[in-house]
């Protein structure tokens, strides 16, 4: 799926870090969904935590800036997440955007990973499934159209498997 795209080692060491500090503070809420209120598979997904950033300048400018400096792009910022999975929290295939000028930046956010861990992000397309690896500071900017979900790491994990997300829509 040649839409999506795939940046190794995306934020310098001093930006990487602040970034797993703050994900390391006690913000973290139970109860995040795949899919909004009303949506027909609402009530019977798997539930998993967050942690939100409205607040936090440091996410939606500071970042976000470095976002649009690298993928050499503008963006009007919707929202900005943190989620995160242990085992058995998998999501549910969705899609964040219901047009083709959504798109999705998503940041693998532990500081260590092991594959065999899992972990991964799964797209669709079809009958056809495309997979990214759980790599830290790697990111991920795809068109939110395009049908995902993550992977829940497996039992040998033992802590919280943590991505942030930020939802755009292109400027023209």
């Amino acid at each position: 799926m040649s839409e999506i795209l795939r940046y190794d080692n995306f934020f310098e060491k001093e930006d990487w870090e602040e970034i797993l500090e703050k994900l390391n503070q006690p913000k973290w809420q139970y109860g995040h969904r795949s899919h909004p209120p009303g949506h027909p598979k609402f009530d019977e997904e798997i539930l998993f935590w967050s942690m939100r950033f409205e607040d936090d300048p440091f996410f939606y400018e500071y970042l976000l800036g470095i976002i649009e400096e690298r993928t050499n792009q503008k963006y009007e910022l919707i929202n900005v997440y943190c989620n995160g999975n242990t085992f058995g929290q998998g999501g549910s295939f969705h899609q964040d955007w219901d047009d083709d000028q959504g798109r999705t930046f998503l940041l693998y956010a532990n500081p260590y990973w092991e594959q065999e861990w899992g972990g991964k992000t799964v797209f669709k397309r079809g009958d056809s499934y495309a997979y990214s690896e759980f790599t830290p500071n790697s990111a991920l900017l795809f068109p939110g159209i395009i049908p995902h979900r993550s992977e829940g790491p497996n039992r040998s994990f033992t802590g919280l498997r943590k991505t942030v997300t930020w939802k755009l829509v292109l400027k023209h």
